[in-house]
């Protein structure tokens, strides 16, 4: 049978139990009683806890029925036994405290971002809330521009970087800047790569069509171009992607002194494919119509032998070249000048003369003729064969002769 304990021994068994409580533990306890003043855990012990309004950690103008129901767990740190009355009180506020110091720390070890509250300005910066700290961000953290009006930030919510913590000091500062340059440095870096990837896949199709041009381009075709620089050999011609060079020679059947002469930067000419390098990957063009060489059509039309109306070109020491047609020149050597000795060219012909020459050599493959002026003017011999035939009925002249003969000695 139980025996019932003394008033005595029952105060010494609180005392004993109220020994096992300390100062500064974390005990969880669940409400049994709401008013305006706080609330009251039941902390399963046999003692209630208490925890006055001021140590709820809820903001002002907050009633603890609005945020408790009785039956909800609440965690406190013990701040006071009382002996006398049995009595626990709590502060919900220092064990908030100590959880979001732990936050804290570890967003400032981790770099990590966490979210305040804006609650009040100055002239160099803002306090905002973190739970159950308040933080310090100076103006200069406020945004990656300059900031000149603080209180545009109070009630917003910012996310930051804790750049100093120090609790002794009750110093803890944070950036929201920090985390604004982060992102606008990981845009630009993504930016970065965008383009960079977007001009390797450009540079890629650039590579491809022109190798497709490339690989696409046959001797005798006529592409449409445009000049994209002049040299003193010739013209580099972009004929959709790929350059290719129509030399000097290659500009027209007549001759060209200048590259000027016949063409200039950005021009759109048509040219013809001439010769495709597969190795060295250069093209060949022509500005001049290779469908139609004035060689090969001249050589429809005159022979060796012929006399042909040409024009003087110019004069050189020992020669002339003249124009037959356009395209066409042939050389008149200073010898064929006359049949006379010829000091100076200029003395039987100049520039611009219209002559008549006789063909003595034409070598179209090779785009050579040879001309003479002596020989056309030369007077054309006259046939005697005529004359030189005898009749067959008077025999050889030796039969005509025989009679003539035969008395003289020997």
């Amino acid at each position: 049978m139980d025996q019932e304990l003394t008033m005595e021994e029952l105060l010494a068994q609180q005392e004993q139990e109220l020994d096992k409580v300390k100062v500064g533990e974390i005990i969880t306890g669940k409400i049994n009683n709401i008013s305006n003043d706080g609330v009251q855990l039941d902390l399963g012990n046999g003692f209630d806890g208490i925890i006055s309004l001021d140590e709820l950690n809820i903001k002002r103008g907050t009633f603890p029925s609005d945020l408790f129901n009785v039956g909800d767990e609440i965690s406190a740190v013990i701040t006071k036994v009382s002996q006398k009355d049995g009595t626990i009180k709590l502060s919900k506020l220092q064990a908030d405290k100590k959880a979001d110091l732990g936050e804290i720390q570890k967003a400032f070890d981790e770099h990590r971002i966490i979210t305040v509250d804006v609650e009040k300005s100055i002239e160099k910066g803002v306090f905002a809330a973190f739970k159950a700290y308040t933080l310090f961000i100076p103006i200069s953290q406020l945004d990656t521009k300059f900031v000149t009006d603080t209180s545009k930030y109070i009630g917003k919510n910012l996310e930051v970087y804790i750049k100093e913590l120090d609790i002794k000091k009750n110093r803890l500062v944070a950036s929201h800047r920090d985390v604004l340059q982060e992102r606008l440095d990981k845009e630009r870096a993504e930016r970065r790569m965008q383009i960079k990837e977007e001009r390797d896949a450009e540079r890629a199709r650039i590579k491809q069509a022109k190798e497709d041009l490339f690989n696409s381009l046959e001797v005798g075709q006529k592409k449409d171009g445009k000049v994209t620089k002049i040299m003193s050999y010739g013209a580099f011609v972009d004929i959709g992607g790929v350059e290719g060079l129509a030399h000097i020679k290659n500009l027209a059947w007549t001759r060209v002194d200048s590259v000027e002469d016949v063409l200039s930067e950005g021009q759109e000419v048509e040219v013809f494919v001439l010769d495709i390098d597969k190795e060295t990957k250069k093209i060949a063009l022509a500005l001049k119509d290779i469908n139609n060489d004035p060689w090969d059509l001249i050589a429809k039309e005159v022979s060796v032998g012929d006399i042909i109306d040409v024009k003087v070109l110019r004069i050189i020491e020992n020669a002339a070249f003249v124009q037959v047609t356009e395209g066409v020149d042939a050389y008149l050597p200073i010898s064929e000048l006359s049949d006379e000795r010829v000091a100076k060219i200029t003395n039987i012909v100049n520039v611009d003369d219209e002559i008549k020459v006789k063909v003595l050599e034409f070598k179209p493959k090779n785009k050579r003729m040879l001309v003479s002026i002596k020989e056309a003017n030369r007077e054309p011999e006259e046939d005697i064969s005529g004359f030189l035939e005898v009749e067959d009925s008077l025999g050889s002249i030796g039969d005509l002769f025989k009679d003539k003969f035969k008395d003289l000695e020997i």
